[in-house]
């Protein structure tokens, strides 16, 4: 009898996994969770604000990937997974069984447990909220990005390109330093480019409330908004903890370095959802899900036939480009940075590439 394959969700790597049994079959019945028919590719989220991509280039259809190889497409969202009768339990009751399980559902946003951001932020996890979410900031008059991290300095800059008006630039709070994680040398750099291009930054200012018309800061700040992006980096998804399995002290899912768990062989994790043993400070990056995409994928065969695996190696380094608004990207690689056009030309050969490989 064939093996239970369950992939729950339709993360970089599970792209990959399903891209691979189109042209590998593997001894297994393969089946994959997700609450959305469309994976949402967050590299193109930036361009997308700036109306550089069509809302059909930033995502793809998982059920037509799935169909292709053979892979069983279930809609819904997993609540809990119980490790020892090996069962995922979905939102609408389901019982799914699975002989070897595989996870990447990314992360969760964080701070929202600040008083009136659950009421009154727009945020864009889950990723299919992406197309809502933009067309609201389109409209603002009064728009504000709070977080200083990639993610928050992209989608803040993006906009303002967009409107290209002097007269209600886009607004960004940080409570730390732009870039806060990266070098000095790129924290410098992101902030000459913001003030450059005229994006109102307020950075060291933690937000300390949520109105419906202002963000209220901890140093007193009142910094009015019609339509506020709340991006301030991960949080751990809660299914780890309700589940009873291992995780690190913020809650992601803890794997070793062959993305499995000890305790539970048969489960694997890769991407934002999971901590690597040994590398906690790994960054949440879709860069690192891609890496760990063949590993993965080499893995999971090896396991279903009773071999030993690979283990994933992580670089001192990533590649990072950051779209900087009008055609332009912050490309930032150890202690290199380099701002201009070819930039963003990398980052757009890149992400699309990475879409097509997958339509």
């Amino acid at each position: 009898m064939k093996k239970k394959l369950l992939l729950i969700g339709g993360g970089h790597a599970h792209l990959y996994v399903i891209k691979k049994l189109q042209e590998e079959a593997i001894d297994a019945e393969v089946s994959v969770i997700s609450p959305s028919e469309h994976q949402y590719y967050s590299g193109m989220f930036s361009g997308f604000m700036e109306g550089l991509y069509e809302f059909e280039k930033i995502r793809i259809h998982i059920p037509t990937l799935a169909k292709k190889a053979n892979v069983t497409f279930i809609k819904g969202a997993a609540l809990s997974i119980d490790a020892e009768a090996k069962v995922v339990l979905t939102e609408k009751g389901d019982i799914v069984p699975y002989d070897v399980l595989s996870i990447d559902i990314g992360s969760y946003t964080g701070g929202i447990d600040v008083p009136g951001v659950r009421q009154h932020a727009l945020r864009i996890k889950p990723t299919y909220r992406i197309e809502e979410v933009v067309s609201k900031l389109w409209d603002a008059d009064e728009p504000v990005v709070v977080g200083g991290g990639a993610a928050g300095i992209e989608m803040a800059l993006s906009l303002h390109a967009k409107r290209r008006s002097e007269d209600a630039p886009v607004t960004l709070v940080t409570q730390s330093t732009l870039l806060a994680g990266e070098t000095e040398k790129a924290t410098s750099k992101i902030q000459e480019i913001a003030k450059e291009k005229g994006l109102r930054v307020y950075e060291h200012e933690k937000v300390s409330n949520v109105t419906s018309s202002h963000v209220i800061t901890a140093g007193g700040k009142q910094i009015a908004y019609d339509e506020l992006l709340w991006l301030t980096g991960p949080k751990a998804p809660g299914i780890f903890q309700t589940s009873k399995l291992p995780v690190d002290p913020q809650g992601y899912l803890l794997v070793e370095d062959t993305l499995q768990v000890r305790e539970y062989p048969a489960i694997f994790a890769a991407g934002d959802c999971a901590s690597i043993k040994g590398f906690p400070k790994l960054p949440k990056s879709g860069v690192i899900a891609v890496r760990q995409s063949k590993v993965l994928w080499d893995n999971i065969k090896s396991f279903i036939k009773g071999e030993d695996g690979t283990r994933f190696q992580p670089k001192q380094s990533y590649l990072s480009i950051l779209s900087t608004g009008n055609r332009e990207g912050l490309l930032l690689y150890s202690n290199l940075s380099f701002h201009h056009h070819l930039s963003w030309k990398l980052k757009n050969k890149i992400d699309r590439k990475f879409v097509e490989t997958y339509k």
